[in-house]
């Protein structure tokens, strides 16, 4: 008797970090993620968010670095900034929205409008489809294997007898 167990695994040919997004590419989907920004010296500030061709985002927080809206997306060609706004030392932090029909990049940058500097903070946007690859286990090709090479040897064997 030949008993075979097995079940398939999710594995992913991609590798993902916490600033990663996986999206599905049908355009109306919205993947979110959430977001810190760290001003980290007295100023006045605006936040601009761009996104690269295919891909639509908004950053929603009840702060000053609200960049767009559920109605108004960044996407490609067109840059969404926030209003400017004074901060001392604070960290603020929100939700960033991203839909798209393929992958790409959306980053947030923090732009210093005393001193010029700017922080940018990029999130890599892959599509679901090249993310959630199904690789089957390892018992479930070897098992297999494994049986039909007995089979063949045990036949072989009994033919050998006759």
């Amino acid at each position: 008797m030949i008993v075979c167990i097995a079940g398939p695994a999710g594995a992913s040919n991609t590798v993902l970090t916490p600033d990663d997004v996986t999206i599905t590419p049908d355009g109306d989907s919205v993947a979110s993620v959430a977001t810190s920004i760290r001003i980290n010296t007295q100023g006045t500030y605006h936040v601009t968010l761009t996104a690269t061709d295919g891909l639509f985002a908004y950053l929603e927080s009840s702060s000053p670095v609200a960049v767009g809206s559920s109605g108004n997306w960044a996407s490609s060609g067109t840059s969404l900034s926030s209003s400017s706004f004074t901060s001392g030392v604070e960290t603020y932090s929100g939700t960033l929205y991203i839909k798209g029909t393929k992958p790409g990049t959306v980053t947030v940058t923090t732009y210093s409008e005393s001193t010029g500097d700017s922080t940018t903070k990029s999130y890599s946007v892959y599509s679901a489809e090249s993310v959630n690859v199904s690789v089957p286990e390892f018992p479930t090709v070897a098992l297999p294997v494994a049986a039909l090479i007995g089979l063949v040897f045990v036949f072989g064997r009994k033919k050998e007898e006759l």
